[in-house]
């Protein structure tokens, strides 16, 4: 089964694709020194992200100080880190809101648990104070699941059985998807990621956010998006085949400083949050 999964993991014409323009954007903002205009002529190149830029710029959960009309606009008045957030926003809204009937999940299930999990986990890097920037925060958590449309898509019939066995089973969810399928959803995220060139960090967090652990690059990183994952799924956004059944680790509330009285608390801003990322589930 994992040869099965490496040949189609190969064949980039069958898996989830991303805009060119996300890519190079993506290299252009890891330059402090980017020329702005450069940086608006690129995303200008793909028209929808051009629209979405604008749009979303526009919209309530950004709260532009003045109208947004152009991508040189939103720019300058909402920052290069702030419009990296959209565009990637945008990106994954193509490739997430799906259905994964595998997985038991709706499109508008997985799209709020992404949402979620990202703005939850901005929430928490500035609450405790860690010195993470909310845009890489922001990106670990939306795109932490990717890797479950890969095996939903192709593997349905084996998730099926997969959940059979969770349910008479204790063993870890992660641990019944490597028995079946050779890999877990978090090793094919990191894969797509990889595919996709995205930075080493990112790759990091979704390939551990389950186990931080494992992390090799920015532990506190994982952790965060780790505490955010598990918060969403406890309060029952997101609940897929594999239940509830990763439990917050004691590294991750140790690397973070999260106490159990904050864990309390973000769980009772769960509504506060849906209200709040309303427009992007719309959008």
């Amino acid at each position: 089964m994992k040869e099965k999964i490496d040949e189609i993991l190969k064949d980039v014409n069958r898996l989830p694709a991303i805009s060119s323009v996300v890519t190079k954007v993506l290299q252009m903002v890891q330059n402090p020194d980017v020329n702005i205009q450069e940086l608006a002529d690129e995303i200008s190149k793909d028209p929808a992200i051009t629209a979405s830029v604008i749009k979303l710029s526009n919209s309530a959960y950004y709260r532009a100080a003045k109208p947004i009309r152009t991508v040189s606009e939103a720019l300058m008045t909402l920052g290069t880190k702030t419009v990296k957030e959209i565009i990637l926003l945008t990106a994954a809204k193509g490739i997430l809101a799906k259905d994964l009937p595998g997985y038991q999940l709706d499109a508008d299930q997985l799209w709020l648990q992404s949402l979620l999990v990202a703005e939850l986990s901005a929430r928490i890097a500035a609450h405790k104070k860690l010195k993470i920037p909310r845009d890489l925060v922001f990106t670990a958590g939306l795109l932490c699941n990717v890797g479950k449309l890969v095996l939903s898509q192709f593997f349905q019939p084996l998730l099926f059985k997969i959940k059979g066995e969770l349910e008479t089973s204790e063993i870890p969810f992660p641990e019944v998807e490597k028995k079946h399928l050779g890999y877990t959803h978090m090793e094919i995220s990191a894969k797509l990621l990889r595919q996709w060139e995205f930075p080493d960090e990112l790759i990091d967090v979704v390939e551990h956010y389950t186990d931080p652990s494992e992390a090799k690059i920015n532990q506190e990183l994982v952790s965060v998006v780790h505490i955010a994952s598990t918060i969403c799924v406890v309060s029952g956004v997101g609940i897929d085949i594999g239940g509830i059944s990763i439990p917050l680790t004691k590294i991750a509330l140790d690397k973070t400083g999260v106490t159990d009285a904050d864990i309390q608390a973000y769980f009772m801003k769960i509504p506060e949050l849906e209200k709040h990322i309303a427009e992007l589930l719309n959008s």
